[in-house]
């Protein structure tokens, strides 16, 4: 994400001054529902001024009584810069063969901050013929479309994923 992205997610997260706010941009995490780190340590601070006035101006955050807080307006700019990032599901699309077996299982634990990423992958694998065992465990066929494991390499989420070959034996 870009810095003035990453400045709208923590906006969206909390509402506070400005003193805190560089401090979550300069890395500082805070508590554990906050996850997410970002790694800006040599933040300018006349650079966070400029971004907040920029932002402020198009109406994208307000400053009421010195706390900073996301608009309406910033919520929905966030949302769509988001997911434009995701590749479309219409360009992924399930191999044709007539006797799939359902072989593969992928299980996956993407964090909360990858929320949009994660809820993408769930619809991906539904029009790839996966079926839901659990919310992160999926059992399809295999082997996956080079283009949808082009597209998890794109978004940068291919590392929370493990894929295992199913086989199923008589065990009573």
């Amino acid at each position: 994400m870009s810095f003035t992205e990453d400045l709208l997610f923590i906006l969206s997260n909390y509402h506070g001054g400005y003193k805190l706010m560089r401090r979550r941009m300069r890395g500082y995490t805070g508590p554990a529902s906050f996850k997410q780190k970002f790694t800006y340590e040599n933040l300018n601070d006349q650079t966070l001024r400029t971004t907040l006035y920029r932002l402020k101006k198009k109406g994208l955050v307000e400053n009421n009584n010195k706390v900073w807080s996301i608009t309406q307006k910033g919520k929905e700019y966030l949302k769509n810069q988001l997911s434009e990032k995701l590749p479309k599901l219409k360009s992924i699309r399930a191999e044709e063969k007539s006797s799939q077996k359902k072989n593969m299982i992928i299980i996956f634990d993407i964090p909360e901050v990858e929320r949009r990423k994660r809820d993408w992958l769930r619809e991906a694998l539904g029009v790839l013929g996966f079926s839901q065992l659990q919310k992160s465990v999926w059992i399809g066929p295999m082997p996956l479309p080079k283009d949808f494991l082009d597209s998890l390499n794109k978004i940068k989420i291919i590392s929370y994923l493990r894929f295992f070959k199913a086989t199923e034996e008589d065990v009573v």
